[in-house]
């Protein structure tokens, strides 16, 4: 892409790199475009779809990056996609799965306990909803479903709280011709398969909700600061690809999931210990055992320490 810059008497030809292939689903993508103003209305009629959350509600919501709370100083930085703070100290995660990995529910679960816990000391009495929404690219549950919701529930299968809830969107069933499921909620699945930035304008011209969201991803196209960024995170993850795929052998390979499985349970166990132990002096151990998930048992030896 060329354009003219004047410079005194001359006129200078000026290449601009421009991404020619859009993926919505990069990770830098698709933060730039959902959490900003151009896409509001679309984004919240989408999250309102999923959550029963008013859309106007959600427009008005503040969307952040995901830098979470550290527990302590030694603790790894946490990061989620897309943080949408709403009225009340209520919050939703959103996190764009492009790729499969063992363990990525898992963190994602870790990231929503934190993000719970974070607003438990401004509580006495009421707690906030947490929804974390996942948008996997693959179908790991091997389900023909759309859309799957899971709560915290015990070993008979009673749900434990109201509070958090984990939302996964399985995108290939979402955009079958065969879904029949909201179909807003298919239109922006749509619109994060598309790759072509003719195709979108082509696409939805006349609909102005999600024009503002193109006009915001040609905009990001011909950004050099996004561009290089954007680059970074396909080039970082094709080595990580190649990596996996060449760089380790089986016995590696397992090995390697194991510790991280192990890694992430204890984590998400930690987060829930946190958790308890903000909730034990105001509410009790029965609360802080319903909230948390651990036994009335695991409660008690907190307290007692």
């Amino acid at each position: 892409m060329l354009y003219m810059k004047s410079r005194g008497d001359h006129k200078l030809k000026v290449e601009i790199k421009k991404l020619e292939n859009i993926n919505m689903l990069n990770d830098a993508m698709f933060k730039a475009v959902f959490r900003s103003v151009e896409a509001r209305k679309m984004v919240a009629t989408f999250l309102s779809r999923i959550t029963g959350i008013e859309e106007s509600i959600l427009e008005k919501a503040e969307y952040q990056g995901g830098e979470l709370v550290k527990n302590n100083i030694k603790e790894k930085g946490k990061v989620s996609d897309i943080i949408v703070k709403i009225q009340d100290d209520n919050k939703i995660i959103l996190e764009m799965n492009q790729f499969v990995s063992n363990y990525i529910f898992e963190k994602n679960m870790s990231y929503a306990f934190t993000m719970f816990a974070e607003t438990i000391p401004l509580r006495a009495k009421r707690y906030p909803y947490v929804y974390l929404i996942n948008l996997d690219n693959f179908n790991k549950f091997k389900t023909k479903e759309g859309i799957l919701h899971f709560k915290i529930r015990d070993e008979y299968g009673h749900i434990e709280t109201e509070h958090y809830q984990s939302i996964h969107l399985i995108l290939e069933n979402i955009i079958d011709e065969k879904y029949n499921g909201d179909k807003e909620i298919k239109k922006t699945v749509e619109f994060l398969k598309k790759n072509n930035l003719e195709e979108m304008k082509k696409e939805y011209g006349s609909d102005e909700k999600y024009m503002a969201a193109v006009r915001r991803v040609e905009d990001l196209s011909t950004d050099p600061n996004f561009i290089g960024y954007y680059d970074e995170k396909e080039a970082m993850q094709q080595d990580l690809d190649d990596m996996w795929e060449t760089g380790y052998d089986e016995e590696e390979k397992k090995g390697i999931k194991q510790g991280l499985k192990q890694g992430l349970e204890q984590g998400i166990k930690t987060e829930k210990i946190e958790i308890a132990k903000k909730l034990i002096e105001t509410d009790g151990i029965e609360k802080a055992s319903l909230i948390t998930g651990l036994s009335i048992e695991e409660v008690k030896k907190l307290k007692e320490c």
